[in-house]
């Protein structure tokens, strides 16, 4: 399982008519979503050199604006945060998930050489994510300026001080990084636009149906390989914390979990669950949605085909594959 990358700039209208087929559980036009996220600024002359011995992705030649997705891992390989990088000039925002940006910030201050001048910055608290996603979501942004033709999962556009991107896992969904003094008036043009604000709650269960994950699967319970963000790992690059296991993990080719969707009718438990015929299932998060419950586990790798998962307390959840 691997997250389809977007390479080149969207194609409007054939994006919106494989929209419409495809994500029948989001609003017909958009929900725009305030999500909880950590922001940090990094700040030198060698900024794309320090990231790059960081994360888990090429940076040194990323363009002014110019966007990456990546990961921090520890020296075990597991996931420590999602580094979403916007090149600036001199400058880079990370964006990571909620409530990791202290550590975030502690990881890239601690790998500094001594002869080189960069600066970590907490911008929690000055710089907020916005998530915008729909069937029709790039119509809420026509009126505002922005053509959907310039945006791209592989750099973001600027509207006033905000910056706007498509998600690198959800062709269907918008990111923006406003400043937060800008927050309300950011959520008001959207809604202006035919956006609906919804609460952080129903987002719960829209990322899930829509294969995005959060910090509740990019934590250090898990690896990058097992949640098929096998191209957020590049192992030709020069060394990062983590690297050898991926580069072990890769050539061995073999996985012990991976990543599903359940779906049913009652409540999935959250936790771990030994589930006769199938092995250990860790569910990381549920819901409820307007068609029942909806939730993202890891199962066994030799199960990946099963159809339905059945729980001690006689839950039965449909398995979808990300």
């Amino acid at each position: 399982m691997k997250i389809p990358m977007q390479t080149e700039p969207v194609d409007a209208d054939s994006h919106l008519v494989e929209i419409m087929i495809t994500a029948n559980h989001l609003h017909p036009v958009a929900q725009v979503f305030s999500v909880p996220s950590s922001v940090s600024v990094l700040e030198g002359s060698s900024v794309l050199e320090h990231l790059n011995r960081i994360v888990t992705i090429e940076t040194l030649e990323m363009p002014i604006l110019g966007r990456k997705d990546g990961l921090i891992c520890n020296a075990n390989g597991r996931i420590l945060d999602l580094a979403t990088v916007c090149n600036l000039d001199g400058q880079a925002i990370i964006l990571g998930n909620q409530g990791t940006g202290k550590d975030t910030r502690q990881n890239l201050a601690s790998g500094i050489p001594w002869n080189e001048d960069l600066k970590v910055k907490d911008a929690d608290d000055a710089i907020s994510h916005l998530v915008l996603i729909g069937q029709d979501p790039f119509s809420c942004l026509i009126s505002l300026g922005i053509e959907p033709t310039d945006l791209s999962t592989n750099n973001w556009s600027e509207l006033g001080n905000s910056l706007l991107s498509i998600h690198s896992m959800c062709p269907n969904t918008i990111q923006i990084l406003t400043p937060s003094s800008q927050l309300n008036s950011m959520i008001d043009a959207l809604k202006s636009s035919g956006a609906q604000h919804s609460d952080i709650d129903e987002w719960r269960s829209v990322r899930m149906l829509s294969g995005i994950m959060d910090h509740h699967e990019l934590n250090p319970d898990n690896l990058p390989f097992e949640l098929g963000l096998s191209e957020l790992v590049a192992l030709d690059k020069g060394c990062y914390p983590g690297q050898e296991i991926h580069a072990r993990m890769e050539s061995r080719g073999v996985l012990a979990r991976c990543l599903v969707r359940l779906k049913s009718d009652d409540l999935i438990p959250v936790g771990k669950s030994k589930i006769e015929n199938v092995g250990r299932v860790s569910v990381t998060d549920s819901n409820q949605y307007d068609e029942g419950w909806v939730a993202l586990a890891l199962i066994p790798y030799a199960a990946e085909g099963i159809e339905v998962i059945r729980f001690e307390n006689e839950v039965a959840a449909k398995v979808e594959l990300i």
